[in-house]
């Protein structure tokens, strides 16, 4: 278990630091090169939507294609995130390649998380023992620790970031191509045949897919547009942020643990129901005078909403859906993250500028409330009962 778990880890951890420079420090990246606040938005917008349209590709294609494994789907997708990293590095000169490489490799970055996820779920599908959320929480300290060494990085030069990027693909390429499966199993099974085909087959893992999406809103929507809430609460956003890494991690550990004696469902449940309480909690702090303390308070109940949910939602959608179907499975739940994503930004903008931060958060609460309705019904029941 020990030495699975370790080869996930180091996967995983290769992942996130990637991953941290295209979620954490795009915006500054491109605004160095001279690009505008709405030009950014619309270049990461569609980089999100394209990544949503090659998530099925490469999910379908693991799942069905004897040719195509985890392996080789994460070497090729790691390998083309080398490529596209290394030419916007050499073509800031001329801005429209440089923004359509930009989210070119922005796209391949999100569109690999699917296939990340599956390779715990292959070794645990195959009765190995391996603690899932270990590695997932070491994925969270990774990206804090990349988020902290970017951060020194981009005051010397912002190129280094993407010399970082680089270094860390490399990284990845070359663990998946030690510690990968050669293959995925239930090869003799038979799949879905596209995406709409597996929300037919499992409408309640659609329901659970569009309260997770909900309640991912408001979520992102704080986290994306912290500078504006923190100028009307007070607090200071950097120490938020790192309250939030900090708690995570041991959450993330403790759930493999817990659910062997909960079982997944009622932790589902119960991290839902957090949200609302640290929503209310920004949404009191804005409201009232009540003082930063609520803010941080608010950060600190990310170890019991966003650390649970997150290792409780990949084992729902795995559970939900047959065994020749996982890769999808994961990558439906991962689309939905992005699309999450999509719709944070446009409605984070559009309400903090008409509405202000009040009435944004209040608008926040609510949507959590739908969502942790829809996760109620969606996980009502066993997983197995979608199928």
């Amino acid at each position: 278990m020990i030495n699975r778990t370790f080869k996930l880890s180091v996967l995983f951890g290769f992942y996130w630091m990637t991953s941290c420079v295209v979620y954490s420090y795009a915006e500054r990246f491109l605004l160095y090169y001279g690009f505008r606040t709405d030009e950014i938005g619309l270049v990461l917008a569609a980089a999100y939507l394209l990544g949503m349209l090659l998530q099925p590709l490469l999910s379908q294609a693991a799942d069905r294609e004897r040719r195509v494994t985890l392996k080789s789907g994460i070497c090729v997708s790691a390998a083309a995130c080398v490529v596209l990293g290394a030419l916007t590095l050499f073509s800031a000169r001329v801005l429209p390649l440089f923004a359509a490489l930009f989210g070119a490799m922005t796209c391949v970055t999100l569109a690999m998380q699917p296939l990340i996820n599956a390779v715990g779920f292959h070794y645990l599908n195959r009765g190995e023992s391996l603690d899932l959320s270990f590695a997932r929480g070491v994925g969270s300290v990774a990206y804090a620790l990349a988020s902290l060494l970017l951060g020194a990085l981009a005051e010397r030069h912002v190129d280094w970031l993407l010399w970082f990027y680089l270094a860390a693909n490399a990284g990845l390429l070359l663990t998946a191509l030690r510690f990968a499966p050669h293959r995925t199993e239930c090869r003799d099974a038979v799949p879905v045949g596209n995406v709409f085909s597996l929300i037919r087959k499992y409408p309640r893992l659609l329901l659970f897919c569009l309260g997770t999406l909900v309640l991912n809103v408001p979520h992102m929507f704080i986290n994306s547009y912290l500078a504006s809430i923190t100028a009307v609460t007070g607090g200071e956003m950097s120490v938020m942020i790192a309250i939030a890494a900090i708690v995570e991690f041991p959450a993330m550990i403790a759930y493999s643990h817990v659910r062997k004696r909960t079982g997944d469902r009622p932790l589902l449940l119960f991290s839902a129901a957090v949200y609302l309480l640290k929503t209310g909690l920004l949404l009191l702090a804005a409201a009232t005078s009540v003082g930063p303390w609520a803010v941080y308070a608010s950060f600190v109940l990310q170890m019991f909403c966003y650390a649970i949910f997150t290792p409780a939602s990949l084992y729902y959608a795995n559970d939900a859906v047959a065994p020749a179907d996982h890769v999808k499975g994961q990558m439906l739940l991962t689309e939905t993250g992005l699309l999450s994503g999509v719709v944070s930004m446009l409605f984070g903008g559009l309400s903090l500028s008409h509405l202000g931060v009040v009435p944004s958060l209040l608008l926040c609460e609510g949507l959590v409330l739908l969502g942790v309705i829809l996760v109620f019904f969606a996980a009502r029941r066993p997983p197995s009962d979608a199928r």
